[in-house]
């Protein structure tokens, strides 16, 4: 069984928003809630958010919270830190904690996929349209420990040539990074949880 560290991310700004996006709330629940439920009813050999919020820090009862304290230098330093807090083992996936309909048999399919091909880097699709959480294996830690500044992955991704996409429902993608997103969302009437 390859060991699977979960880290999410939850130190930005919201600055397309205005406010802390992450607690915000939908049907009765902070944004934020709806990842950490899904990811908790994984099997993950650790479960870690990095943050900068005590807030969300509260919100956490059964993850490692990591406190990022370098926030403005960009989404790398989550990345990294998450990296650094993690114990040994053969891939980290990646959360953004704006996915509040991110279903748990998406979750577990993408980390299938990654136990039958631990060298891949694996990404969620629907259609064209790629997004989170990525799988990245082990082997990549040091170019993930030299990300710097916004990016993100997506360097260590288009130098790559082991990758593994996997067909996700549209609901899974679905990320909140403005109010006419959040509005999206609340007019979904009837939403099954």
């Amino acid at each position: 069984m390859n060991l699977i560290t979960a880290i999410v991310m939850a130190s930005g700004f919201s600055k397309r928003m205005g406010l802390n996006k992450l607690l915000m709330k939908y049907n009765d629940k902070f944004l934020i809630e709806h990842t950490l439920e899904k990811i908790s009813q994984c099997d993950f050999a650790e479960k870690i958010i990095v943050t900068q919020y005590e807030e969300i820090e509260k919100l956490t009862d059964n993850f490692k919270v990591v406190i990022n304290e370098n926030a403005h230098k960009g989404q790398s330093e989550s990345i990294k830190l998450g990296v650094k807090s993690s114990e040994k083992c053969d891939g980290y996936m990646f959360f953004v904690a704006d996915q509040p309909l991110i279903n748990q048999k998406d979750i577990e399919k993408l980390i299938r996929v990654f136990r039958e091909n631990k060298d891949f880097i694996v990404i969620p699709k629907y259609k064209e349209k790629r997004g989170n959480p990525v799988i990245y294996p082990s082997l990549y830690k040091e170019e993930i420990l030299r990300l710097e500044g916004d990016k993100g992955g997506k360097s260590i991704i288009k130098s790559s040539n082991k990758i593994k996409y996997v067909e996700v429902e549209e609901d899974t993608l679905f990320d909140i990074d403005n109010k006419d997103d959040f509005n999206k969302l609340l007019m979904r009437k009837g939403h099954n949880e």
